[in-house]
């Protein structure tokens, strides 16, 4: 029988998914880009986004100054514009300064416009990620239209 005694899937870490999830999702929609601290160089504190600025550059992985609310706001004008930003949040702890932008902005702004403003935005780093989010949640930031 197929997968008898062997995994059907490597085993990876948690990192190691959302890593390859955005690999593959920023290779396959050029308009998904990544922004938080310390993501480009130093690959973010836990190593989930290294690699992706050597593979696609300074434009598409964007390191920002120690402001949450600012990463948000960023990424609320990116999805005005047509880009699908993934917002590389440290520690969910830290994303209590977006929230009203998260509430107020990003949570309204498709149902305010009869649709005609999408907003896909991924917010990686909160507290609902699970280990079987891990490769969902960021692989979904190409496809959906709305917040994730």
């Amino acid at each position: 029988r197929p997968g008898q005694g062997k995994p059907l899937m490597p085993n990876i870490t948690l990192i190691e998914a959302i890593n390859l999830a955005l690999h593959s999702e920023m290779q396959r929609d050029e308009s998904v880009v990544v922004l938080g601290e310390d993501i480009g160089r130093n690959g973010g504190v836990f190593r989930a986004t290294l690699g992706l600025l050597d593979t696609y550059g300074e434009e598409r992985v964007i390191d920002t100054p120690l402001a949450e609310s600012g990463i948000v706001g960023t990424a609320i004008g990116l999805a005005m514009r047509g880009y699908r930003p993934v917002c590389e949040i440290q520690f969910d702890g830290f994303i209590y300064p977006g929230f009203d932008q998260i509430v107020a902005q990003v949570a309204k702004m498709h149902y305010r416009t009869r649709g005609t403003v999408k907003m896909p935005i991924t917010i990686d780093g909160m507290p609902l990620s699970t280990s079987s989010d891990s490769f969902t949640i960021p692989a979904t930031c190409g496809r959906a239209n709305s917040l994730v």
